[in-house]
């Protein structure tokens, strides 16, 4: 009985000082907004927030809906989807991305990137549990003279892509195209988005 029981300590005290250890490090707030993402008359909220003590970096985007109760309900947290300061494979050199901007305008989630060379724009709406890619726009410039500025509207399908010679809003090439999407891509799943989508 007595070696159960010393057994028994020992496995609590070893799981006591595991949860010790698992600290969230999240600490250091970058980004915080606020706004109704599921058109429920409730103010929502998202978060970035860093990672200081490791090595990469990491952010961590969380979004909070709100509840009638004036609490926050937890809907995504993910450190995938905004890329670490220092990401590996990269020598510890800073990422050239910024760490994006988010807001909320008609109940859409707005998520600009400043990107190497351009910026970027996604439009996620919450719909079915999820936050759908519903927009995606893209402003690159070549380093030269000319920006090469995209935009797709996934719910229709068509997606624009105009060059324009800086400092003029005349397009010297246009084309238009229509490309279905079988299925729109998910904020959670925002790292795996294809090159059409960044």
């Amino acid at each position: 009985m007595k070696k159960l029981l010393l057994t028994l300590l020992l496995l609590i005290e070893i799981n006591i000082y595991s949860q010790d250890k698992i600290k969230d490090n999240f600490t250091v707030k970058v980004r915080e907004e606020e706004g109704d993402l599921n058109n429920d008359g409730l103010t929502d909220k998202i978060m970035v927030s860093m990672d200081t003590a490791a090595s990469v970096v990491p952010l961590k985007l969380e979004i909070f809906f709100g509840q009638q109760d004036g609490k926050l309900k937890p809907i995504l947290s993910s450190t995938n989807i905004i890329e670490p300061q220092y990401p590996s494979g990269k020598n510890g050199k800073h990422t050239v991305n910024q760490i994006s901007n988010f807001s909320v305008e008609d109940g859409n989630l707005i998520m600009i990137s400043d990107i190497k060379d351009g910026q970027s724009q996604h439009t996620f709406r919450f719909k079915n549990g999820r936050f759908e890619l519903i927009h995606f726009s893209k402003t690159f410039w070549d380093g030269k003279n000319t920006t090469k500025e995209t935009d797709f509207n996934l719910l229709t399908g068509t997606k624009t892509e105009e060059t324009k010679i800086l400092g003029s809003e005349k397009p010297v090439k246009k084309t238009k195209s229509t490309m279905k999407v079988q299925a729109l891509p998910e904020l959670q799943n925002f790292k795996k988005f294809g090159k059409e989508f960044q």
